[in-house]
């Protein structure tokens, strides 16, 4: 039994997916009840959205062991993470609207409006059922799905709190906090996502998923009567038209001498992805931090930290003999990069290319100050990404259908996961 119950390492990862494993023909059946300790879900998003483990990897050995049929709504969840990256990669400035947003309110919104939803944040609401879910957010880390949308749909449809301040508190608090996920999902629950459609958090509903003993506590749970509930009117104030997806190589090209090759927060598994074949690059790790106000909680901080050395080890092993840079730990990471690639006689830099976000939103002033030193950037896009992500300019069920109609016709394992990307290209 592993100790860490949200793996950080990449080994911890592989072996509790195999503890995952026998119970995933279930997963459809039991994964909507919020149960102590979260037996009836993988608890892989967190290894999966820093990329200790992939998508790709978890659903071959998935389909090694179980038909398609069987673990259909499991392998739909994993899709679902490729399929809200390729959205917001369509819509990247659905994100960047998001951010400036949370910048907005932090300084405009009125006092009381603040007030309230900081103390929603640290769990003192008055409901109680809702305050056990912040509290527990705030303490591990982790939220089950169901809870998280229970609680969204608290702050925006009973509350009345901007969607974006409790996004945000997500975004700083979530083991696998994922820019796509968390934003897309946030304003899923508001109504914007889905136009028409919103998620209302019922009572009823939590009396049927949640432990009995979690509401044995009533205070405050009359506000959440199904008969109480009405959507709040949230503002659309993105653009979400489609643009066009960044082309990028799926495999470095040319030299591979007097190459730098940089470490991040978005892709932790190096050596099995395109860059494995870089020979001996200069070894960076540079680790974006949010900006001023943007902190992470200390759980997120010491979680990462456990990763970034996870990362930097294994990327030490794949590469035993080339340079390495000290770790970097920067808010000023583009000056930070150009200085250790110029001190090693690097003419080139090499990622794996973050997805949009944080780190992403940095690639161009990285870019910029590389320019200015005569050093070039090349980012990386996976091959899964490459082939799924385009298929996102819609809404999920019509992406879904492809990749159903592929995995579902094809007999298992890496033969399913072969045709899906063969076909997808």
């Amino acid at each position: 039994m592993l100790t860490d119950p949200y793996p950080s390492t990449r080994s911890e990862a592989l072996a509790r997916l195999e503890e995952f494993l026998p119970t995933a023909g279930s997963y459809g059946r039991d994964r909507n009840a919020v149960l102590p300790g979260h037996p009836n879900v993988s608890r892989l998003s967190a290894a999966l959205r820093s990329r200790l483990i992939t998508e790709e990897e978890v659903l071959r050995r998935v389909l090694s062991l179980h038909p398609f049929p069987a673990v259909e709504k499991f392998v739909q969840e994993v899709v679902w993470r490729t399929y809200w990256k390729g959205w917001l990669e369509l819509r990247p400035q659905v994100w960047t609207t998001y951010r400036e947003r949370v910048v907005w309110l932090r300084q405009n919104a009125p006092e009381p409006v603040l007030r309230r939803a900081e103390e929603v944040a640290a769990g003192r609401s008055g409901v109680a059922v809702m305050d056990r879910f912040a509290r527990e957010l705030l303490t591990t880390g982790y939220l089950h799905n169901h809870a998280r949308m229970w609680w969204a749909s608290f702050w925006i449809h009973v509350e009345r709190l901007p969607w974006e301040l409790g996004a945000d508190f997500f975004f700083r608090h979530l083991l696998d906090a994922d820019p796509a996920s968390n934003t897309l999902s946030w304003r899923w629950v508001a109504g914007l996502q889905t136009p028409g459609k919103v998620y209302l958090v019922r009572r009823s509903n939590l009396e049927r998923f949640a432990p009995p003993s979690w509401l044995d506590d009533a205070t405050g749970l009359g506000r959440l009567d199904d008969s109480r509930i009405e959507p709040a009117s949230v503002e659309e104030q993105a653009d979400t038209k489609v643009r066009p997806l960044p082309v990028m190589v799926e495999r470095p090209h040319g030299e591979v001498d007097s190459t730098g090759l940089w470490l991040h927060d978005d892709d932790g598994l190096i050596e099995l992805s395109p860059l494995r074949h870089l020979g001996n690059p200069t070894l960076i790790s540079a680790w974006i931090e949010p900006g001023p106000g943007d902190e992470s909680g200390p759980v997120v901080l010491a979680w990462k930290a456990r990763a970034r050395s996870d990362a930097w080890r294994r990327a030490c092993v794949q590469f035993p003999t080339g340079r390495r840079e000290t770790l970097l730990d920067t808010r000023t990471v583009s000056a930070a990069l150009v200085d250790a690639l110029v001190s090693n006689g690097c003419r080139r830099l090499a990622a794996l290319a973050p997805p949009v976000g944080p780190i992403s939103d940095q690639v161009g002033e990285i870019r910029r100050c590389l320019a200015g030193r005569g050093i070039d950037l090349i980012l990386i896009r996976r091959p899964w990404d490459s082939a799924l992500w385009p298929w996102a300019s819609r809404g999920f069920f019509p992406f879904w259908e492809r990749v159903r109609a592929r995995l579902g016709s094809t007999a298992e394992g890496d033969d399913a996961i072969n045709a899906l990307l063969q076909r997808a290209s």
